[in-house]
């Protein structure tokens, strides 16, 4: 299973566990054009956790808005954060996670049962084990 990389400004347990990258140098590097697009389909995918919402880093005053846990389409995975700092941000994802996407025409993935407990038991052993 393939992971986006989870975000130096975004303080959560176990961050050691994952490849980090830096929101600020991401953010306004997507072109406008695949922001909606791509932050459907990363906000409208499975959730494997989820685990409220914490703190905006960019926009304190904002308060508890960005979601956070974590979501898949059973190739991938990433912290639900993704799809908001795309949407707001035009954070820009991997090129690889882009076509990935891209080939699934940018529609959010639906599991059947099995393949979600697959892809948790995937993401338990990959980063949790």
């Amino acid at each position: 299973m393939k992971m986006l990389p989870i975000f130096e400004e975004v303080q959560a347990q176990n961050q050691g566990l994952f490849q980090h990258a830096s929101f600020s140098q991401l953010a306004g590097r997507l072109p406008p054009s695949l922001r909606e697009p791509l932050a459907m389909y990363l906000s409208g995918s499975c959730s494997l956790l989820v685990a409220g919402n914490v703190q905006d880093p960019m926009s304190a005053e904002k308060g508890a808005v960005v979601p956070f846990g974590y979501l898949t389409d059973g190739e991938w995975v990433w912290p639900a954060y993704w799809g908001y700092f795309v949407q707001k941000c035009g954070v820009k994802p991997p090129d690889a996670f882009i076509e990935h996407a891209r080939r699934h025409n940018f529609t959010p993935a639906t599991l059947s049962d099995e393949e979600l407990v697959r892809a948790e038991e995937g993401f338990e052993e990959q980063f949790f084990d």
